[in-house]
């Protein structure tokens, strides 16, 4: 009853779902649909998930392509690895140094859920980074994650943290010889 009721609720819908049952060719649900991925969070570029309205050339929406392992890996060398380094520090419960760690399961072995989604909870609650204001605290201060970088990472989990691009990384910050120069 509930399916019936939501059905009406979406005519187009129920549209599809006629013709399917017709015996006629599946419907191409990508034609001309232009797909919205979240943005990468490029400097000077918006929140982290497209306009609805954007077009590009011909009126088409713009589509943008997904963050990459490395633009994600950058932020977890500059912002992550201030603790969760190997060995960790600051009480880190883990190092964060490969794509592989991010993709382990957690918190057992045997769990169905991966590290990266709960770096997602961490990271969406504003509970990481941990800034060490309070009690315990860190030394030496950790650098806050800026916006952009949050939302690099917030779009990369959202869209399954996978190894775009590959896993041959540079190390940008490297926090094993101390602090960057500049914080970057």
């Amino acid at each position: 009853m509930v399916s019936s009721a939501l059905l009406a609720l979406y005519p187009a819908c129920t549209a599809q779902s006629r013709e399917r049952r017709g015996g006629s060719d599946i419907p191409d649900l990508t034609a001309g649909s232009g797909a919205m991925l979240p943005q990468a969070g490029a400097a000077g570029e918006g929140g982290a998930f497209g306009e609805a309205g954007e077009a590009g050339a011909g009126g088409a929406p713009v589509v943008t392509p997904p963050v990459t392992w490395c633009a994600a890996y950058q932020v977890i060398t500059c912002v992550c690895q201030q603790c969760h380094q190997n060995p960790p520090v600051n009480h880190a419960p883990f190092p964060l140094l490969t794509y592989a760690d991010t993709q382990v399961p957690y918190p057992y072995a045997t769990s169905k859920k991966k590290l990266w989604q709960e770096m997602q909870t961490a990271v969406t609650s504003g509970y990481m980074p941990y800034m060490g204001i309070e009690d315990p605290p860190v030394a030496p201060p950790v650098q806050p994650l800026s916006d952009e970088r949050k939302t690099t990472l917030l779009t990369w989990f959202a869209e399954g943290a996978h190894d775009e691009g590959g896993q041959e990384c540079p190390m940008t910050c490297d926090w094993t010889k101390g602090p960057p120069d500049g914080g970057e």
